[in-house]
């Protein structure tokens, strides 16, 4: 082979070495992108009555709009959020993110309500969403300037970005004084 031909064929390869990257042939692997940790935080709804499933319905709303996040049914113990029923308005008292105590008050299901969007609307503020009252039914924390006809139980993409950076660290697991979100007050 002539010194002609090798260097050609050499210089054939390293161009091709060079564009490689821009054309997609490039032999070396990707890195994959590193796996998100999923944080998980129990709930506990076994006093929410009636409400139990529709609990259960938020929940999974979150779970579905938020993969860095599950939130389970807790056993023995281990509940962070705790659930009850009672006859009021629904309210949550929060002590930081994935802490709370929600009350599912039956007034306002007796207004007209979908129990399954107030719970997932009451596990918001305890994922730390304050209320919007936009009166948008696709805002999950529009709460009640959203009409009773309002079903839908996912959050907004926004409200689900906060979500995932709350759970990412950005908000704490706990705060030096309790917050508490009542969606209504009836005078």
């Amino acid at each position: 082979m002539s010194f002609r031909k090798i260097t050609s064929a050499l210089a054939l390869t390293l161009g091709l070495a060079f564009l490689a990257p821009f054309t997609g042939s490039a032999t070396a692997a990707t890195p994959a992108p590193a796996p998100v940790a999923v944080r998980t935080i129990y709930y506990d709804a076994t006093q929410a009555q009636e409400f139990k499933a529709a609990v259960d319905e938020g929940a999974e709303a979150w779970n579905k709009a938020v993969p860095t996040i599950s939130l389970k049914p807790a056993t023995a113990g281990q509940a962070t959020i705790r659930v009850y029923a009672d006859n009021g308005w629904p309210r949550t008292m929060s002590q930081g993110f994935g802490r709370a105590t929600i009350y599912m008050g039956r007034e306002a299901v007796n207004d007209g309500f979908y129990p399954p969007r107030i719970a997932a609307h009451e596990l918001g503020h305890a994922l730390g969403l304050p209320d919007n009252r936009n009166g948008r039914c696709d805002y999950l924390m529009s709460g009640h300037s959203s009409p009773t006809s309002c079903k839908v139980t996912a959050p907004h993409a926004t409200e689900a970005a906060q979500v995932k950076r709350n759970a990412g660290g950005f908000l704490s697991t706990t705060f030096t004084r309790q917050l508490q979100y009542t969606d209504c007050f009836k005078f």
